[in-house]
């Protein structure tokens, strides 16, 4: 058995050490070598700990090593409150070396920072001798009052992550719950079928949420499809059988029109019957649900994109009504996916 040690990312601070059983470990960024965390930071580092068995040929598997990274940092975003995350290894940018200003802050450097130019970098969390601060032959252990201790549950399913224009709140932390773990016992139970449905549904909320600030539709894509995943978990026996397969006609299904009777996919319904039995059956949330399923219906047939995805000008109340449903959104995929869990 090999034990890795690894840099990942949370967009609010990690500041006590989160150990799940003997499979992996979250532990704050502490290093006298690496870059200092200044309060201009919004993607917070932190050391991921964990192991895989060992190679037939001794040899490191730097796929299976990302793979592993990449599951865990998912795993954590779709059954908590929190963002964690990797970067992906394929983006690029131009940039310059500067921090983004509070607008309480006094800008003395500003003319040094006008003095740059632009360079072209990937996103890498990089330093010297980074390698002494990521060997590891087993688990750090850290102090006892430096250990995490779970909340009972979530309260709220909407973690507002910090925003770079905002004055830093010195206090905040990440602290899951006992219903995160709940749900890490019940994934890593599962048969590798049954595995791969659930990460599926999580990878889609981790990426509805990742894009939430820039790719407006495409992130209220992922939620829905989230939202679909689950929904067919859950309702594996109820099958759609179809007359032909080349047309798609169906002949049976449980769900059918309300007006001519006749079957139906019935993916909206399934849907909302789902939400309403793991999540809630209030009226308020029943109403958000037809939005939410009717709003997507818009992006997918209508090519009705999000107003801040458009160029073209539309109404305050339509992008006010797009912004909160975008927010209902992951906190109803949130729950759905501990519910669902929690049920197992």
């Amino acid at each position: 058995m090999a034990f890795f040690r690894e840099i990942v990312f949370t967009k609010t601070p990690l500041r006590k050490a989160y150990r799940y059983r003997d499979m992996f470990q979250l532990v704050p960024y502490k290093s006298e070598l690496g870059p200092k965390v200044t309060k201009y930071v919004v993607d917070y580092p932190c050391f991921l700990e964990y192991h895989l068995p060992d190679t037939d040929d001794g040899k490191r598997d730097f796929e299976a090593e990302l793979a592993k990274e990449r599951e865990i940092c998912v795993l954590l975003t779709a059954f908590s409150v929190y963002r964690v995350f990797v970067y992906d290894i394929h983006a690029s940018s131009w940039g310059v070396k500067i921090p983004i200003f509070s607008i309480f802050d006094k800008r003395e450097d500003e003319q040094a920072i006008r003095d740059q130019v632009s360079e072209f970098y990937y996103p890498v969390f990089y330093y010297r001798d980074r390698g002494k601060d990521l060997h590891i032959d087993s688990f750090t252990d850290p102090l006892e009052n430096n250990r995490m201790k779970l909340l009972p549950r979530y309260y709220s399913f909407i973690h507002h992550e910090q925003d770079r224009f905002d004055v830093r709140n010195e206090a905040d932390e990440i602290t899951f719950s006992k219903e995160t773990e709940r749900c890490l016992n019940s994934y890593y139970s599962l048969d590798e079928d049954k595995k791969k449905k659930f990460f599926s549904a999580a990878r889609l909320i981790s990426d509805c949420i990742a894009l939430k600030d820039y790719r407006y539709s495409l992130s209220f894509l992922a939620g829905v499809a989230a939202l679909e995943t689950l929904a067919d978990i859950v309702s594996e026996e109820e099958q759609v059988v179809e007359a032909c397969p080349n047309c798609h006609a169906i002949q049976s299904s449980p769900y059918t029109c309300e007006k001519c009777g006749r079957p139906i996919w019935g993916i909206a319904t399934k849907v909302k019957s789902f939400l309403k039995e793991y999540v809630s059956e209030k009226e308020e949330d029943l109403a958000n649900y037809n939005k939410i399923y009717n709003l997507r219906s818009k992006i997918t047939h209508t090519g009705d994109i999000f107003t801040m995805d458009s160029i073209f000008k539309s109404s305050d109340k339509k992008k006010e009504t797009e912004f909160k449903l975008g927010y209902m959104l992951i906190s109803y995929a949130r729950q759905a996916m501990i519910g669902v869990m929690s049920a197992l």
